[in-house]
């Protein structure tokens, strides 16, 4: 037995997440890598920058599902913390009603308005217009397969099922990949070709989400609505606000990004810029998946009011993800001429003005990915004031301007003006790094960088014990002597010894060979001493149990429950989390 929680019931289960949250990363981002690169070596240069000249429309399309699937998911998490599971359902209907409706809505649309928007996007029209048109028409078609894709992954997530939310993208982009290259190597599709590869991914993979619908491990379900119940949509917005920010910022970012590259440098600066920016989905794809992992756990900790879990969660997350980044940033400088012509640059000029602002355009990655986890951590604790302000700064205020200047002054070194165009990425995510941290202070003035509290709230004895009935018989001791200590009556103090008991003995009877560790917490808050168990064996919630053989009768159970004033359970990070009050 560990004097206090050693974590390792917690660190454990981060580490089923990471890999998950890495291949959904990696899945999600694949889609738009895997089109650039067979448009660019199938096509033309030309059409793999039509593919960046569509990100504002494809931004757009992604937006509901993006966001309502993000603030849904983390709201749900909160709820389920506080096991609050019917409010968590009637939010995940209607999520789910509102994205469709609203990708219904860009679907009607896709016909009339793809070729004006596209000619809106490309100034003087021509191949490049053509091209932006024609992938964006089909993008506008697939939106609602698009948006309950993006809005169900982020809800696996939280549901404990990130292995069905990655397999999901991974089976998406599988098929992407292979039609990407049947179309546009042995059809007349063209560009086209690689838009619908992506929809009919999203659309094809869907076969997984039955998976989770049969699951028995599942604590929202769809329900019928009331008009009333509409109003908790309101709950996925505000936790979603810092997602919406970013989508509607991005938007903004890739529209002035394409209009300034476009007149003060060309096609080529275009093509460029393409280049990096991908390299950038690379970085978000691999080292993403990890920070994702915050908002899936970080969320039901911050309702469970576990803060010790959340610095232990962000710790480790920050860890994984700059030694994946470091490698990554390796792999960039070794290898930065075969990463341009795997994107279809082709040596020459071009290609060595591709190796010079790659070089530059890599040291933004290193301060890019501690804006991603600022925003990320602060929009799952509910500060959602400084997770926006690190999201519109980072891709409105500071990126266009710097670009732009960047662009300018490099223009009066070498004439072309190419590299100015990573010079501004590196002082953008530079500037955003440096007023994130005065925000912060000027808003939580005497808080550390975490702002929750350095421990849970109350006076907590907080302890973990293997899953033997060795350390099972020491629990009430440790527990009573806690409560001596702390002058809690000897009733409640029996009470509490008692139900620690006989939960942890029943653990190890019945929680199967993936019990190894058990976190035991007893909190004494005003008058009010509660008692939470949180153990990974198999998936047992001991409301729902009463006596149905002698092969498995759990005595105890009842017993709690008569001696609690009450006793709640729910099934979180594919844990089973119960808490006792007295």
């Amino acid at each position: 037995m560990t004097s206090e929680r050693n974590n390792r019931l917690l660190n454990a289960k981060l580490n089923k997440y990471i890999v998950p949250g890495i291949m959904m990363s990696l899945a999600l981002q694949l889609g738009n890598i895997v089109d650039t690169i067979f448009v660019s070596n199938l096509i033309g240069v030309e059409a793999m920058s039509a593919v960046t000249m569509s990100l504002p429309v494809e931004t757009i399309v992604q937006l509901t599902g993006y966001c309502l699937g993000i603030g849904g998911s983390i709201a749900v998490g909160n709820m389920l913390g506080k096991r609050d599971k019917e409010s968590a359902s009637k939010l995940f209907s209607v999520t789910f009603l509102v994205t469709l409706l609203v990708g219904l809505v860009f679907s009607v649309c896709a016909f009339p308005l793809a070729g004006p928007i596209a000619r809106l996007l490309v100034p003087g029209g021509g191949a490049l217009a053509d091209y932006t048109g024609d992938y964006i028409r089909v993008s506008m078609l697939g939106a609602p397969v698009i948006g309950i894709g993006l809005m169900m992954v982020n809800y696996l997530g939280v549901e404990n099922h990130p292995e069905l939310a990655s397999a999901y993208l991974i089976i998406a982009n599988v098929i992407n990949l292979i039609l990407d290259y049947i179309f546009l190597r042995f059809t007349p599709l063209g560009i086209t070709g690689a838009s619908l590869s992506t929809v009919l991914g999203f659309l094809l993979a869907m076969f997984v989400f039955l998976l989770y619908i049969r699951s028995d491990k599942r604590n929202i379900r769809f329900v019928r609505l009331k008009a009333k119940d509409f109003g908790v949509l309101r709950e996925a917005v505000i936790t979603g606000v810092p997602m919406l920010v970013f989508m509607a910022t991005n938007f903004i970012k890739a529209l002035g990004l394409n209009t300034i590259i476009i007149n003060q440098i060309g096609e080529e600066g275009m093509a460029v810029f393409t280049v990096c920016d991908n390299v950038l989905l690379i970085v978000e794809m691999l080292t993403g998946g990890i920070i994702g992992v915050i908002p899936n756990v970080a969320g039901i900790l911050f309702g469970e009011k576990d803060y010790v879990g959340i610095r232990v969660l962000c710790n480790k997350m920050l860890k994984y993800s700059y030694i994946v980044l470091a490698v990554i940033f390796a792999v960039i400088m070794a290898f930065t001429e075969q990463i341009t012509i795997l994107f279809g640059s082709g040596g020459g000029e071009l290609g060595r003005q591709m190796v010079d602002a790659l070089r530059i355009f890599a040291i933004c990655v290193m301060p890019y990915l501690w804006n991603k986890f600022i925003v990320s951590y602060y929009e799952t604790i509910e500060e959602t004031a400084i997770a926006s302000f690190v999201t519109f700064l980072e891709n409105a205020v500071v990126v266009l301007p710097a670009t732009f200047a960047g662009i300018l002054i490099w223009k009066q070194i070498d004439g072309i003006g190419i590299d100015g165009i990573a010079i501004g990425f590196v002082a953008t995510e530079l500037i955003t790094v440096i007023a994130a941290w005065i925000f912060r202070k000027i808003k939580h003035k005497n808080s550390s960088f975490y702002i929750v509290p350095d421990k849970n709230p109350g006076t907590n004895l907080d302890f973990s014990i293997k899953s033997t009935m060795e350390e099972a018989q020491a629990v009430p001791v440790k527990i009573m002597e806690f409560c001596k200590k702390n002058g809690v009556s000897g009733n409640k103090a029996n009470l509490a010894a008692v139900c620690a008991e006989e939960m942890t003995v029943n653990i190890i009877k019945f929680g199967g060979k993936t019990s190894n560790w058990i976190d035991i917490n007893l909190c004494l808050e005003d008058d009010l001493c509660r008692l939470r168990i949180r153990d990974n064996g198999v998936n047992f919630n001991p409301l729902e149990y009463s006596h149905d053989s002698d092969e498995f009768d759990i005595h105890g159970i009842e017993l709690v429950k008569k001696i609690s004033r009450s006793m709640d359970y729910i099934r979180t990070i594919d844990m089973n989390n119960t808490i006792i009050s007295f």
